[in-house]
């Protein structure tokens, strides 16, 4: 905000009084985000003040590049490390477009360590190479340094208006250099980390100037290089208690104790000459503004300087001090809903997924938010996924759906017993760990909060398990029909046509020869997500709290349309809530939910509805309306 102060009185100054004014800079750190803001009415200006290595990209780049080698272990280099380093604009130099892709590559394959060899079957590309080579010691690190920044001077030169970064270059050319020299002259220097200790000591060291024209356009400087020099105008920014005197903060290895003993100069002195530079700059002034910031959100963060407030009770002064408070005001973004019409492309599309087939899933997405719909399945744009460090809920829900599926394979179709349970229970850690595998792409062993997650995960498989072998060993007959059927059926719908719905089932089974279509969910389930209302149907079109409820009766509806049944009772086994058993679909009853077995009424009631949805979605009068979620 200081910032935009500075802006709006830049902006009010005469083009024939540019030259005789001045932007001070008690805070170098401002320099970059002012340069960025200056105002169009300034169409030169000066820069005279060098702005520290260490607050430029260049050198969080290098660094990076150290921190990898110094943190690498014998798995690989941390992903974090690496993408830091492939999403700088330097790796966009150095490998173009690759870069892009190698990150999108470590996320779609959840690599947690980064090896040599990982983008092999990706990109050859010498620099990456060189750069993810492994280091054995302090000389091999410097060299590669070296190598990076020879190969980015290579590409830079090459290149348009590329005058600061390859200033950026020449500095950290320098500062690796030292740094080298230093490595020379030590041999006790061994260890990696103290590369990257005197790096970032060295680096805050070295200045990058900037050469200007010193008669041209408006000055903006730091307050020593005000010295001796006079302006009409000056503005000055960060006029705080801390900044300007900067106080006690000097970093020193002398106590003041013995500065004092031996005459060195201590901070009162150092604040001395920044008072001298202050008040000087006053003599022959016209006008002057000083900004401060009033936020308290440091200590001392929104204390003005005590320059100024010597300034306004010096009786002897003759300045005319006024005030003005600036107030930044964020005032709220009203977000609009979204609304779509639907394109012929969207058409072309649709008629794409009409013949591939609509899952529930994708349904039950354009009942939460036909934006979502149009975003995931219309555009295709899938979410990028983050390196899954922790396995997320739905990678859990499918590393226990999948050992689930291979126990079960082996006894479809067979009236389950006692010692097949007994068998089952003996692989149930081999098919965890080879699900863990599949589902999670990582080699590393389940640790910290995976070794919890894997621990869940045995433990609703062996929930489950248990769960039938009581139904077993209580007498009833239970038989496996299917575990992850793929389930197909090309229906008409009126007035559209021929459109295919598919979706995958996690269980079919018979108990005491009912007919049960099961869905496996690893997160909470309510009765009331899977049961309804029988007076309103339609509710499973509108409200995605009961997408349970229209998975069930789609999977239901898919089954009748592969294998004649009189009725089936359709519901979700939730391991979140696994006390509650077996869920069904169900119709309201009072104030509960009474199960509902699914016969050709309930059937052709769904089926009403499936057609209205789908007719929504090639309804060209309908637009695509987002909803707030």
């Amino acid at each position: 905000s200081m910032i935009q102060v500075a802006v709006k009185l830049m902006e009010q100054i005469p083009q024939e009084e540019l030259e005789d004014t001045a932007i001070i800079l008690a805070d170098e750190r401002l320099l970059l985000p002012l340069l960025d803001a200056i105002p169009d009415n300034i169409a030169h200006f000066n820069v005279t003040m060098g702005l520290s290595l260490d607050q430029l990209p260049l050198s969080a780049f290098v660094y990076d590049i150290i921190k990898m080698h110094t943190e690498a272990t014998e798995d690989g280099y941390y992903y974090k490390g690496v993408v830091n380093i492939l999403e700088s604009s330097f790796a966009f130099v150095l490998i173009d477009s690759d870069s892009r892709k190698l990150v999108k590559y470590i996320k779609e394959n959840n690599l947690i360590y980064v090896t040599p060899s990982s983008f092999d079957e990706v990109i050859e590309d010498s620099i990456l190479n060189k750069i993810m080579t492994p280091v054995h010691n302090v000389g091999e690190l410097i060299k590669l340094i070296e190598s990076v920044l020879l190969e980015l001077k290579t590409k830079l030169l090459q290149e348009e208006n590329r005058r600061l970064e390859i200033e950026q270059l020449l500095g950290i050319t320098e500062v690796v250099q030292n740094l080298s020299t230093i490595i020379d002259n030590n041999e006790e220097i061994k260890d990696l980390k103290t590369v990257a200790y005197l790096y970032k000591q060295l680096v805050p060291l070295k200045n990058l100037d900037f050469i200007g024209e010193p008669v041209r356009g408006l000055q903006i400087m730091g307050l020593l290089e005000t010295r001796a020099l006079d302006y009409k105008n000056t503005i000055m920014l960060s006029v705080n208690e801390g900044i300007l005197p900067a106080g006690k903060s000097t970093a020193s290895y002398i106590s003041n104790d013995m500065k004092y003993q031996f005459a060195l100069p201590t901070y009162s002195e150092k604040d001395s000459v920044y008072a001298y530079h202050f008040y000087r700059l006053l003599h022959r002034v016209n006008h002057a503004a000083f900004i401060y910031n009033t936020e308290g959100d440091t200590l001392g963060g929104g204390e003005k300087s005590r320059f100024l407030t010597q300034l306004e009770t010096d009786p002897n002064s003759k300045h005319i001090v006024s005030h003005q408070h600036y107030i930044f005001k964020n005032s709220a973004v009203k977000e609009e809903l979204i609304v779509v019409e639907k394109e012929p492309s969207y058409f072309e599309r649709l008629q794409q997924i009409a013949s591939s087939g609509f899952s529930p899933s994708a349904l039950t997405s354009y009942v939460r938010n036909p934006i979502d719909f149009y975003a995931s399945k219309i555009l295709r744009i899938s979410q990028m996924e983050d390196v899954e460090e922790n396995i997320a809920a739905n990678t859990m829900g499918s590393i226990i759906h999948e050992a689930l599926d291979k126990l079960y394979q082996p006894y479809v179709n067979k009236i389950l017993i006692k010692e097949d349970f007994d068998k089952i229970k003996k692989q149930i850690k081999q098919e965890l760990d080879v699900a863990y595998q599949e589902c999670y792409k990582s080699d590393s062993t389940p640790l910290g909060k995976n070794k919890i997650i894997y621990e869940v995960s045995l433990h609703y498989i062996k929930m489950m398990v248990q769960s039938d072998l009581d139904l077993v060993i209580s007498g009833k007959e239970l038989i496996i029909k299917s575990v992850e059927r793929k389930l197909e059926a090309v229906i008409d719908v009126p007035e559209i046509g021929k459109v295919k719905i598919h979706g995958m089932v996690d269980r079919i089974d018979q108990l005491d020869g009912k007919l049960r279509i099961i869905d496996y969910k690893s997160g909470a389930t309510a009765k009331g997500n899977v049961g309804i209302d029988p007076e309103n149907f339609d509710v499973i079109m509108d409200d995605y709290g009961k997408a349970k409820a229209f998975q069930v009766l789609m999977y239901t509806y898919l089954y009748s349309h592969n294998e004649p049944f009189t009725e089936a009772s359709a519901g979700i086994i939730s391991f979140k809530n696994f006390d509650q058993g077996y869920i069904p679909f169900g119709f309201k009853a009072g104030r509960s939910y009474k199960e509902k077995m699914i016969d050709v009424a309930v059937l052709q009631d769904f089926e009403e509805v499936l057609f209205v949805l789908i007719k929504e979605l090639f309804n060209k009068d309908i637009p695509l309306t987002e909803k707030p979620v």
